[in-house]
């Protein structure tokens, strides 16, 4: 089971995932991947951020993976966003399919491109953590 983006922005461990796109976007000369680790978790460096991750933190990375991708690949959302009915499998699968996604559009764009990925990403997640 995974909970919805508006759950996970009402836990009081988990980051907010509008707030964490948004500061990804400073990070976008990292790349997709390792910006948006450093906004959510404060660090790329392994061994730094095992210590402290919390598992609604692994639950937001992945959430806002789900989030980007489904910008870059509508096929990332065709079945919407995270919620109860996910089950645990089915969430990596989701996670696995936008990390392709937004791996593969960033090879082919630059940097001030994925700074306006990550912008809209965070507008969206914006608009689903207010719904209820």
């Amino acid at each position: 089971m995974t909970v919805s983006v508006a759950e996970l922005a009402a836990l009081p461990t988990a980051p907010t995932i509008s707030r964490g796109l948004r500061e990804a976007a400073g990070y976008a000369d990292h790349g997709p991947l390792l910006a948006l680790r450093r906004a959510l978790f404060g660090t790329v460096t392994f061994e730094d951020y095992a210590a402290v991750i919390t598992p609604e933190h692994a639950i937001a990375e992945g959430v806002a993976l789900i989030v980007i991708g489904g910008l870059v690949d509508p096929d990332v959302t065709d079945q919407g966003f995270p919620d109860a009915s996910w089950g645990a499998s089915y969430f990596a699968e989701r996670v696995g399919r936008a990390h392709q996604a937004v791996t593969g559009w960033a090879a082919t764009h630059n940097e001030l491109q994925l700074t306006h990925l990550l912008q809209a990403a965070a507008d969206r997640a914006q608009t689903l953590e207010s719904a209820a």
